[in-house]
């Protein structure tokens, strides 16, 4: 293989060396999987390294490898070079433990203890802790334990088990994953909690406590943004988060706006220093620190009315009842706190935010293929579109900070969609920022989009159902889809729905102006069958990035869950008004699945669906013809036009092109030319160089939607149609300039808007500079 550069940037400030994790990805046919590698310096000088192979090409060849090294103190940009060869030997590294479950390296021991989760012997335990809506405080209980990896650079524990009432009735499912890295006295920890009670829709919870209890007992502590503590001063000292702009102390006099989630109790035996990743934009949080040792607040105890502040009600308090937390069953949510033996604080707390990442050189990254036609950074060709996407960036990080759309279930999302909706990243906003950290090799999104893919993948997927969420979506019931795992809610009120009636929700949208067309109420947006809204590429993407097995989890089900309806012949996907967007977008997400698993039952899925689309294709137009068309897709009296609205074609367009790349059917080249030669004839405008909204004439008004754009570059792509290869030129320059002289405002929304404008502008721009 050719030496592929990799570079990191550090804007922690840690004295010594830091873990580095992240995946790289190789082009085809360039390293069998039992190959080694080895990584140097920009000196030459050999780095321990570990590897681990997370997707192969179809030739069995590495697509995608998993990277463990250290980054040293120095400059804050360090270059490296990866090739095959052996890796240099660790002193000492990171082995599992004989006969028990843990891990160990020259500073520190991790076992899973007998009463507990985690202790380092010596010096403390880890607790989790849940107290349910009448009081009771359950513990977490580890009942399986498993060494994931011991290798030289870094070693991960995982745990599961269930949270338990002191009599021993399971209430929810819990898991763990601990990392220990060679020659540092860190450990990573990552907690999830996953809403699968027995019974229920909402599940309330008074409070989520992570403790570190001493075996000795604690003689001082600090909070980053309080005094010192010391308990011949007060019993305690606590920090409470309230939202994402303020913070009040407990046991102490003061107050602040974003603490930096940091907190080091010192003991007889020595100190131990907490970290939370993203502390204040997951509000509410808290930190203490007393004589029995220091509580990280996941859900901290509140009052009732703490959060009443926070407006507008219909974005927040779905989150709160009383002085409980609520969650929907089915949903999961995880964190990332770093525990250091020794250290600074807030070198601590940087390292958790920003924790260095492996990042490809955008050139090479891209020419493997993985990526698709984009095109790197830097060059040339990209001198006028690098600045466009960067402002667009920003608008989009700016909306979310002026629009404080942060929380404990919200972050990674935005807000806006529909005037009362979280967006739940439609359009795949996950996708959209990783391939810039492709272009770019730019690490700050690839943080944006571990935050939205982790939203995602958690909050807004159904891992459970029981029996009364199954009740629940009855009220959307549909006999051929069955409640199961696997389901992907569309943009909702509280993302998920089910905090307050379908009813209250249409009456809410109503007051605000949405659905002036319908005769009827409003759609609510919380039918949990709906396809027209599921994407699995960005996970998949940041599942290769990351290594984080939750979101391969995720993806899998997702696949499952859509395979089997596929698999059923029972769901209708083609013949509705939305059959392009329902069809389309699960083509598309089948093709997450099979890049992840390479299971060929997924494209086999496709198959059967690019078959229904072949047979309702009409032979003569080239398009999905449907009659009437929806009420706003046609907004004509009298009667209603046939057709279909154009970005809903260029979804069925985008989902079709997907199983033709991954299965090389041939009958897709004509279905693709003719569907696009369709939307040509159709909506196109030459003269205002954009598409109408739907075949319905009173649509006069054009745009350039970011589908409709993807659509013709995968039509050139696969057929090389001179026509669309012209339109797209048009509409591309059009929808360029437009956004140039009119940037976005940050404001409601911005979201969609950033996802749906950015939506195959890479690809785009990308084709057309060739």
């Amino acid at each position: 293989m050719e030496p592929l550069v990799i570079t990191v940037q550090r804007s922690d400030e840690m004295p010594g060396n830091v873990p580095v994790t992240g995946g790289v990805p190789l082009p085809q046919g360039a390293v069998p999987t039992e190959a080694t590698f080895m990584l140097q310096d920009s000196a030459g000088k050999p780095v321990p390294l570990q590897t681990e192979v997370l997707g192969t090409w179809d030739d069995g060849s590495v697509r995608w490898v998993l990277l463990d090294f250290q980054s040293g103190p120095g400059d804050a940009i360090q270059t490296f070079r990866l090739e095959r060869g052996v890796s240099r030997a660790v002193g000492g590294g990171v082995a599992a433990l004989t006969g028990a479950a843990g891990l160990e390296n020259d500073s520190l021991r991790l076992v899973v203890p007998e009463e507990g989760l985690l202790a380092v012997p010596g010096r403390f335990t880890v607790h989790v802790d849940l107290m349910t809506a009448d009081g009771v405080t359950c513990q977490a209980v580890a009942e399986s334990a498993e060494v994931e990896t011991a290798g030289p650079l870094r070693g991960t524990l995982s745990l599961r088990g269930n949270f338990r009432r002191p009599d021993g009735e399971r209430v929810l499912q819990f898991r763990i994953r601990a990392s220990v890295f060679a020659g540092l006295g860190l450990v990573r920890l990552r907690p999830m909690v996953l809403i699968d009670a027995d019974k229920g829709v909402l599940c309330q919870v008074k409070a989520l406590n992570l403790m570190v209890r001493p075996n000795s007992r604690a003689t001082a502590g600090t909070i980053g943004g309080a005094p010192d503590w010391r308990p011949e001063n007060a019993p305690g000292m606590r920090l409470f988060q309230r939202d994402d702009e303020a913070f009040e102390l407990h046991g102490a006099d003061g107050r602040g706006d974003k603490a930096p989630g940091w907190a080091t109790m010192e003991t007889e035996n020595g100190e131990v220093t907490v970290a939370m990743r993203d502390f204040w934009q997951q509000w509410p949080k808290s930190l203490a620190v007393s004589a029995d040792g220091l509580e990280v607040g996941i859900l901290p105890r509140f009052d009732e009315g703490d959060f009443a502040h926070m407006e507008p009600w219909y974005k927040h308090q779905w989150f709160f009842a009383g002085d409980c937390y609520q969650l929907r069953a089915g949903q999961a949510r995880s964190w990332e706190l770093l525990l250091n033996l020794n250290g600074d604080g807030d070198d601590l707390a940087r390292l958790a935010n920003c924790p260095p990442v492996p990042a490809a050189d955008p050139e090479q990254a891209i020419a493997t293929g993985v990526w698709g036609a984009i095109q790197p950074a830097g060059t040339p060709a990209m001198d006028d579109y690098d600045p466009w996407a960067d402002r667009l960036f920003d608008s989009y990080v700016q909306s979310i900070e002026m629009q404080r759309d942060y929380g404990a279930l919200n972050w990674g999302d935005w807000f806006g969609e529909r005037r009362i909706n979280w967006g739940n990243h439609e359009y795949d906003t996950t996708d959209q920022l990783l391939l810039q950290f492709a272009r770019t090799g730019d690490p700050t999104y690839l943080r944006w989009a571990d935050a939205a893919g982790r939203h995602s993948a958690e909050v807004d997927t159904v891992h459970h159902v029981n029996a009364d969420l199954a009740t629940y979506f009855d009220q959307w019931h549909h006999p051929a889809y069955p409640s199961r795992p696997g389901l992907v809610h569309e943009h909702a009120h509280g993302h998920v729905g089910g905090f307050i009636t379908q009813l209250e929700v249409q009456e809410l949208l109503r007051e605000k102006g949405v659905g002036r067309h319908s005769k009827g109420m409003p759609y609510s947006c919380l039918n949990p069958f709906n396809l027209g809204h599921v994407w699995t590429t960005g996970l998949m993407r940041l599942y290769f990035l990351t290594g984080n097995p939750f979101l391969k989890e995720t993806v899998e089900i997702i696949g499952d869950n859509l395979a089997r309806l596929v698999e059923d012949r029972e769901y209708t996907f083609m013949g509705s008004t939305h059959c392009g967007r329902v069809a389309g977008w699960t083509l598309l997400a089948l093709g997450g699945a099979y890049e992840i698993s390479r299971d060929e039952r997924f494209v086999k899925a496709m198959r059967t669906l690019a078959e229904d689309a072949l047979e309702m294709q009409d032979p003569v137009c080239g398009g999905w013809i449907v009659h009437p068309m929806a009420p706003d897709h046609c907004i004509c009296e009298k009667a209603r036009h046939t057709g279909m609205a154009t970005f809903i074609t260029a979804v069925l367009i985008n989902g079709l092109a997907r199983y033709h790349e991954l299965s090389g059917d041939e009958r897709m080249v004509r279905c693709l030319d003719e569907a696009v030669s369709y939307i040509n004839n159709d909506t196109w405008r030459d003269s205002l160089r954009g598409w109408r909204y739907t075949s319905c004439p009173a649509h006069r008004t054009v745009s350039q939607a970011g589908v409709i754009i993807m659509a013709y570059v995968n039509a050139v792509k696969a057929t090389g149609n001179p026509e669309h290869l012209r339109i797209l030129r048009l509409a591309w320059e059009e929808k360029f300039g437009n956004l140039l002289e009119h940037p976005p405002e940050p404001g409601p929304g911005q979201g969609k808007s950033y996802t749906a404008s950015v939506y195959g502008c890479p690809e785009a721009v990308g084709l057309l500079a060739e």
